[in-house]
């Protein structure tokens, strides 16, 4: 838990800070989001900066190795299409990504992920600040003016337009004194990491598709670990899910679980100390339970720990568990969800809470939009979402179909000279669909307008 904070402040003496460039869009964050926020709003005509603190791009499914990316289709039909997919078709040709799966959970190499997006970028016509964090803006009024960063070259600026926050963190919306808010129980973090020497072969009943929302799991391998945990010589876990790693011998797990705030730095810091010891001896474990694992070794984990959940903004809607599990309608739909409604537990190995979906909801732009914003939109997970809205809301293939509605809406506004709550959504419309985005609706007056939706709101 985080410590007490200490009431002695100090004061910066005041320093110029160099503007070194102007963009019509900044996004913030490589992630899932972000990439194909950038990706869609270069496309767009848009001159686009995207700064990530790693040095590579795909956020949570490069840096923290979660895969698969769920989900592209449900219930046979495919409802994420535009340039998501036409990523994961590029990382497939690559030899980077399972798409085949008719569930639309497919698995990810991150190394190759790393560098079909990079390379779609790039073609895009996206600049890329690399080993860059974001620190604050120069806003006013909910008018993001200038973008400040800390890197090797010390504290600079770039000006924009319009800012894309995919930070997954809110940290843009937070720094422009928009209002966000964060659960009192936050989903917890997962250490997940790669091993080798592993018997695949034994292991080929868990390496199969989703069935009705849910992974494969060996109840073996769960109920020993059960007993392991309950003898208190396993710590928390979710699980496991193993998935082959693209060659025999290797696979991918997600099983550690722990409760925490990555937007606290001391917390996370504490979590990630603890989930590195706690994978090492829960490798040991499984070396010495069982004969599938008793040659593996560790091949890679993850650069991070992956974060489920922290600041949410607040936006002109709040996508609710009503909306997912009874479609609407929305007039300004940018994306589909179909992912089930999944809400990890944060003392308990017991199974998530869950909700099966078997037709896709729809996601309004407005959840993406904070109050009182002029120049600022969202993509991603730090989305206005209830608790099971965001349960199913949150998943890397959902983010990267926001991305796309948001990056094409910052390229509408930087064209036509607009504030984000004011762009048509019509034309947004016609834009997404013109990229083959899946946005389709029945009995819904195109005439509406986005403004309008916003006032009632």
């Amino acid at each position: 838990m985080p410590s007490e904070k200490s009431a002695a402040v100090i004061v910066e003496p005041a320093r110029d800070i160099p503007v070194l460039g102007a963009f019509d869009v900044i996004v913030a964050g490589g992630g899932p989001a972000g990439v194909i926020a950038a990706i869609a709003a270069a496309r767009g005509g848009a001159r686009t900066l995207l700064i990530e603190r790693y040095g590579f791009v795909g956020g949570m499914s490069t840096s923290a190795l979660v895969t698969p990316i769920s989900e592209f289709r449900v219930s046979g039909e495919q409802h994420i299409g535009g340039i998501p997919l036409e990523l994961m078709r590029r990382a497939a040709e690559l030899g980077g990504a399972e798409i085949e799966r008719d569930s639309g959970n497919w698995p990810v190499n991150d190394e190759i992920f790393k560098l079909a997006a990079q390379r779609m970028l790039l073609e895009a016509g996206v600049t890329l600040l690399f080993h860059t964090w974001f620190a604050d803006v120069d806003a006013e009024e909910g008018r993001v003016k200038h973008i400040i960063v800390q890197n090797k070259a010390g504290r600079v600026a770039y000006a924009c337009d319009v800012v894309i926050d995919c930070t997954g963190d809110a940290d843009v919306v937070r720094a422009a004194e928009l209002p966000t808010t964060k659960a009192d129980v936050l989903q917890p973090a997962t250490l997940w990491f790669q091993l080798g020497g592993v018997d695949t072969d034994a292991l080929e009943y868990v390496f199969g598709d989703a069935v009705d929302g849910i992974l494969p799991v060996s109840e073996s391998i769960r109920a020993r670990l059960a007993e392991l945990h309950e003898a208190g010589e396993v710590p928390l876990f979710g699980g496991p899910w193993i998935n082959r790693f693209f060659h025999d011998g290797f696979v991918s797990i997600n099983v550690l679980r722990e409760p925490t705030d990555a937007s606290d730095p001391e917390w996370f810091t504490a979590t990630e100390t603890s989930l590195r010891e706690k994978m090492h001896a829960l490798i040991d474990t499984l070396r010495r339970e069982f004969p599938e694992f008793r040659d593996a070794w560790l091949a890679k984990s993850g650069i991070q720990t992956g974060v489920r959940e922290t600041h949410h903004i607040i936006g002109l809607y709040e996508l609710t568990q009503d909306d997912v599990i009874n479609p609407k309608a929305f007039p300004d739909t940018i994306a589909k969800g179909a992912h089930t409604i999944d809400i990890h537990h944060v003392d308990s190995i017991d199974q998530n809470e869950f909700v099966l979906l078997r037709r896709p909801y729809n996601v309004p732009f407005r959840c993406l939009v904070p109050q009182g914003s002029v120049n600022v939109v969202t993509a991603g997970r730090c989305l206005s979402a209830d608790g099971p809205g965001f349960g199913s809301v949150r998943v890397m293939a959902t983010c990267m179909a926001m991305g796309q509605g948001a990056g094409t809406a910052a390229a509408l506004s930087v064209a036509h000279g607009t504030a984000i709550p004011d762009v048509d959504f019509a034309e947004l419309r016609a834009r997404l669909i013109a990229q083959d985005a899946i946005i389709d609706f029945d009995n819904v007056d195109l005439s509406d307008s986005l403004p309008a939706l916003a006032a009632e709101n």
